[in-house]
């Protein structure tokens, strides 16, 4: 069982890691501004889109460039994307204990005996 949970905890870790160097790329693409023409801007301006979908509109993203300036991606500080990074690092901690609680491996800490004598 605590092979399991172990295997199972890192597949967690493993996913959401994936899931944060996306959405860096994807911050880091819309920040300078990077053309979709490209098929692996194009890739990850869709991914991050799908993955950004629950975080929409939480927060306006700041514009950086200037507004006469023509291009087809306005370069941005996206802070959704900044916000949507902090969720699966805490989602994954909290995971991470939750699977060590259900394997066994974690014990809760037993009350401390305040010198009060009980009789």
């Amino acid at each position: 069982m605590r092979r399991t949970a172990h295997l199972v905890s890192w597949a967690i870790f493993g996913y959401l890691v994936v899931v944060e160097i996306v959405l860096l790329i994807g911050f880091l693409l819309i920040l300078v501004g990077a053309e979709p023409s490209s098929w692996l801007s194009d890739f990850l301006y869709r991914v991050v889109e799908r993955t950004m979908e629950p975080f929409r509109g939480a927060f306006s993203a700041i514009e950086v460039a200037d507004p006469d300036t023509p291009a087809q991606v306005e370069p941005a500080i996206e802070t959704s994307i900044v916000f949507a990074m902090s969720v699966p690092g805490v989602l994954a901690l909290a995971a991470h204990d939750l699977v060590e609680w259900l394997g066994g491996r974690r014990v809760p800490p037993e009350p401390a005996d305040r010198g009060v004598d009980a009789t």
